[in-house]
């Protein structure tokens, strides 16, 4: 099969992937990452293994990250099976497991983003970033947040080609209506984009004032990325709920546990806490 034949084909396979139901974020990513192939495929030469190599060679020349290196082999490989060129998909690069994640946004960090999200009036990000740490929500996931689902502390989402139920504590639900209630939302989405009120404000926009807020409370914007918040509700449900890593997976909409356990790594910053903590004296580890 030459690049000519593939190109032909791209249009069909997106069709394919879209009456799938995936995520737009997700046929955006497979087109892209077809597309880059096929700009990169020489005309009339027929697709060899040794050219996916080459390939593999020019994707890591190109991306620092291992992490998107392989984003883009899985993506690929997909498009390849579908071709029935399946013999030719390309190897993951082998990523060695972080023991700590150096990333993830502590309790300190956390009240200092909502301390200066309310400095600035910025109520609507403030209620946000509440949301997202108290639920364990993907933030795509805001948008079931309307008026007439908040009637209930049970509310049902649709993600990952699968639904699950997000459970809204008490104290959160108070203080969502009082927020509904003060800016006048009596119907639709909680946060509606400020151009149209019958959309969600867009994602793009929510991460650019987190960012801004970051940099203003001295939070590392590095921690302040798509599943930081997650991350952050992991890690406080795992310490109040130590042997709960199951029921955590359902709160998260896992269904690996493998996949749950990545969420709970800790910085080493926050290890050490953990381990200043420890009573070596009265459990009579230290020497006399």
């Amino acid at each position: 099969m030459k690049k000519s034949d593939i190109e032909s084909r791209l249009d069909e396979w997106i069709m394919e992937q879209k009456l799938a139901e995936y995520a737009q974020n997700t046929l955006k990513a497979y087109e892209t990452s077809a597309k880059r192939f096929i700009d990169w495929l020489p005309d009339g030469e027929d697709v060899t293994k040794d050219l996916m190599i080459k390939y593999k060679a020019d994707l890591m020349a190109h991306y620092g990250s291992p992490k998107s290196i392989n984003c883009h082999i899985i993506e690929l490989n997909k498009f390849l099976k579908w071709l029935d060129l399946g013999d030719l998909r390309l190897k993951k690069l082998k990523i060695q497991m972080k023991q700590s994640n150096e990333d993830v946004l502590s309790i300190a960090d956390f009240k200092r983003l909502l301390r200066f999200a309310k400095r600035n009036n910025d109520h609507q990000l403030y209620m946000i970033m509440k949301i997202l740490a108290m639920t364990g929500i993907r933030i795509s996931e805001l948008k079931y947040f309307t008026i007439e689902n908040l009637q209930s502390n049970y509310i049902k989402v649709y993600n990952k080609k699968k639904f699950r139920t997000v459970i809204i504590r008490q104290d959160l639900m108070r203080e969502i209506k009082h927020y509904a209630r003060d800016y006048h939302i009596k119907s639709g989405y909680l946060f509606p984009s400020p151009i149209n009120k019958d959309r969600m404000i867009n994602e793009s926009t929510i991460w650019r004032h987190m960012k801004k807020t970051a940099g203003q409370a001295r939070v590392k914007k590095d921690k302040v990325h798509a599943h930081s918040f997650r991350h952050l509700f992991a890690q406080i449900f795992l310490e109040t709920y130590t042997d709960s890593v199951t029921e955590l997976a359902d709160l998260l909409g896992h269904e690996s546990l493998e996949t749950t356990r990545l969420y709970t790594r800790t910085s080493d910053a926050q290890k050490r806490a953990k381990l200043e903590k420890m009573d070596f004296v009265r459990g009579g580890f230290v020497d006399d």
